[in-house]
């Protein structure tokens, strides 16, 4: 007879410096959320922008109070989601990616609201 061998599952491990890192990634988020939607509001109120999205242009249609409250909800909620996953690598990735796509949105938006 053969003995058995037990194979243990590892869990990955947490990582100081990358939950800083997460962090501030997702403190960067909500913060960019926040400039979307206020470039998107001055773009509207401009006359020259409108929502493509149907989810936010409901909430903007109903006011700026509901449009942030649904919007940093929203990005409150993927953030505590990722925060909780932050054991794992790929939490970060997908913040730091997210941030990035992010982060070029509000830079067009920048950009097109200075040329106006």
């Amino acid at each position: 007879m053969s003995p058995r061998i037990r194979r243990h599952r590892t869990l990955p491990h947490p990582s100081e410096s990358r939950d800083r890192l997460l962090l501030l990634l997702l403190v960067e988020l909500w913060l960019l959320n926040a400039a979307d939607l206020a470039l998107t509001r001055y773009g509207m109120w401009l006359g020259f922008a409108t929502e493509s999205n149907g989810i936010m242009d409901f909430f903007l249609r109903a006011g700026t109070v509901p449009a942030l409250a649904f919007k940093i909800g929203i990005v409150t909620v993927g953030a505590l989601f990722l925060w909780r996953l932050r054991v794992y690598r790929i939490a970060t990735v997908a913040a730091a990616l997210l941030a990035g796509v992010l982060a070029a949105v509000v830079a067009y938006q920048v950009l097109w609201v200075l040329s106006l």
